[in-house]
C-alpha cells in the first residue's frame, strides 16, 4: 500500500518558539550555574527560567498559537499541493483533536504510573511501621531536632535492607524511617543532623512540592529542559534542608561526616532505599557543608539573580527573532512540511500547474495495457503492482487513449474518511523543496508559502 504523511510546522508555531526558548535557557543558565552561581535565590531562579521563558513565549503568542498539523492525502481543488513522484499529491488536514488526544494519552500514562508508585511507596511506608524497630533514644533526638525546627515531634522507626536510606513521611504527624545499619554506623550527632535534615523536609513541605512538581512535568513532558529543571529544584531542596538544619544543630560537620558514612555503605547497593543514597547530588552537599567561604552579600545575590534573567530574557528574544527572521520580511516563508511517502519523490525542475493526467490515471484505474500504443485494455486485480505500473506507462502521453472504468477503486492514496479543508488554499498557496534530495527519497521537507 502507498503511504504519505505531511506535518507542516508553522515557523512562527508557539511550538517552534518553545522549544527554541526553553532548549536556549536551558544552555545559558548551565553556563551559569558552572560558572559558580552561590546564591539560592539565583540557582533556584535558574532552575525556574525555562519554565518562565516558556510562560512568556505563551503570553506573547497569544491567541495566534499556530500549532503544528497534522495532514493526509485526499482528493479535492482546494488541498494543499506538494509534488510527490512525478506528480502532486494534494495533502488536507485530519482532526485537530489528534495532538491533543496524543499530548492527553502521554500525560494520563505517565500520571498513572505516578499515582501506582506512590500508593506503592505508602503500602511499604506502612509496612516499615509494622516491622520497623523503635529506639528511645532516637525518639529523644528526633524530638529536640523538631523542637528547633517547630515541627511536630516524628516517630522513628529502624528498618533492616534500606542501604544508605533515611526519609520522612506525613507532615501532621511525621514518621522518620531510618537504615539500621546505618543507624548503627552513626555517632550521636551524626544522627542528630540527619534527623534534623529530613525534619527540615516537613518543615519546607517539600514533599508536597515534589509531588506538585512531579504532576507539573506529567503534564508537559514534551518541554525541552523539564526533568533538568525538575532535578536542579530537587538538588536545591536538598541543600536547603541542609542549611535549616545545620541553623538547628549547628554542627555542619557532623552532617557532613553522616553524608560521607552513607556514601560508603552504599557504594556497594544496587538500589539506594531514599534520598539520603549515593549520589553526585550528595557529594556536592558535602562539598557545601565543608566550605568556609563566607556567604556572598547582597551586591552579588542580586547581581547573580539579575543574570539569569537576562539570559532568560535573550532566549525568548530569540525565540521570537529567529524564526521570524526564517519566515522573511515578506513572510514569504509560512511554514515547513515534512513529508514522508512510499512514492519515491522525482527531481522537479518546475512546479506544474495542473495534476499530470498520469497521475489522476494512476490514482483512478486499474488497468493493464499491454502496449502504449492501444487505446483498450482488460481489466486486472486492482492490487497488482504491474497494473500500477503499465497504466501509468500507458496512460502518461495525452496522444494516447486511455479507458478509464467507471468504478473507482481505492489504491491506499484516498483515504475514505479525510474531508478536504476549504482553508488550507488560503493558508498555503505553494510548496519549495528545501535543499537538494534525492530522487528516490522518501522523505522531503518543502518550505510554504501563504
Amino acid at each position: 500500500m502507498d503511504l504519505s504523511v505531511l506535518v507542516s510546522l508553522p515557523l512562527e508555531s508557539v511550538a517552534v518558539r518553545a522549544v527554541l526558548a526553553t532548549v536556549v535557557t536551558v544552555v545559558l543558565v548551565r553556563a551559569l550555574l558552572r560558572s559558580g552561581l552561590r546564591s539560592p535565590r539565583a540557582r533556584v531562579a535558574a532552575a525556574l527560567a525555562p519554565a518562565g521563558a516558556l510562560a512568556v513565549v505563551l503570553l506573547l503568542s497569544g491567541s495566534g498559537l499556530r500549532l503544528p498539523v497534522l495532514m493526509l492525502p485526499a482528493s479535492g481543488t482546494d488541498a494543499l499541493a506538494v509534488p510527490i513522484g512525478d506528480g502532486f499529491l494534494r495533502f488536507a488536514p485530519i482532526a485537530a483533536p489528534l495532538l491533543a488526544g496524543l499530548w492527553g494519552a502521554i500525560a494520563a500514562w505517565r500520571l498513572v504510573h505516578r499515582i501506582r508508585a506512590a500508593l506503592a511507596f505508602r503500602l511499604g511506608v506502612r509496612r516499615a511501621v509494622v516491622a520497623g524497630e523503635t529506639d528511645p533514644q532516637l525518639d529523644a533526638l528526633a524530638a529536640r531536632a523538631a523542637a528547633a525546627l517547630e515541627v511536630p515531634a516524628p516517630g522513628v522507626v529502624k528498618l533492616a535492607g534500606c542501604p544508605g536510606g533515611a526519609y520522612v513521611v506525613g507532615r501532621r504527624r511525621p514518621v522518620v524511617v531510618l537504615d539500621a545499619a546505618l543507624v548503627d554506623d552513626l555517632d550521636h550527632e551524626e544522627l542528630e543532623g540527619v534527623l534534623a535534615h529530613e525534619l527540615a523536609h516537613v518543615r519546607r513541605r517539600d514533599t508536597l512540592v515534589a509531588q506538585s512538581l512531579g504532576v507539573l512535568r506529567d503534564l508537559t513532558f514534551f518541554v525541552p529542559g523539564g526533568g533538568w529543571a525538575v532535578r536542579q529544584l530537587h538538588r536545591e531542596r536538598e541543600l536547603a534542608a541542609d542549611q535549616l538544619a545545620v541553623g538547628a544543630t549547628r554542627r555542619p560537620g557532623a552532617l557532613a561526616s553522616g553524608l560521607l558514612k552513607v556514601i560508603e555503605r552504599g557504594s556497594a547497593a544496587p538500589e539506594a532505599c531514599a534520598s539520603l543514597a549515593p549520589s553526585n547530588n550528595v557529594v556536592d552537599r558535602v562539598r557545601i557543608l565543608v566550605d568556609d567561604t563566607p556567604p556572598p552579600g547582597s551586591w552579588r545575590r542580586g547581581s547573580e539573580t539579575v543574570a539569569v534573567v537576562v539570559v532568560a530574557a535573550l532566549a525568548v528574544t530569540g525565540a521570537i527573532a529567529v524564526p521570524a527572521s526564517l519566515a522573511g520580511p515578506e513572510r514569504e516563508r509560512d511554514a515547513v512540511a515534512l513529508v514522508w511517502s512510499s512514492v519515491p519523490a522525482a527531481q522537479l525542475t518546475s512546479a506544474p500547474t495542473g495534476e499530470p493526467r498520469a497521475f489522476d490515471v494512476y490514482r483512478r484505474s486499474n488497468l493493464d495495457i499491454a502496449e502504449p500504443s492501444m487505446v483498450t485494455a482488460r481489466a486486472q486485480d486492482e492490487h497488482s503492482q504491474e497494473n500500477r505500473r503499465a497504466a501509468l506507462h500507458a496512460c502518461a502521453s495525452d496522444e494516447v487513449g486511455c479507458p478509464v472504468p467507471d468504478r473507482s477503486p481505492s489504491l491506499g492514496m484516498e483515504p475514505p474518511s479525510i474531508t478536504v479543508d476549504d482553508a488550507a488554499a488560503a493558508r498555503w498557496q505553494q510548496a519549495t523543496p528545501v535543499g537538494n534530495a534525492e530522487p528516490d527519497s522518501s522523505f522531503r521537507m518543502y518550505w510554504l508559502a501563504r
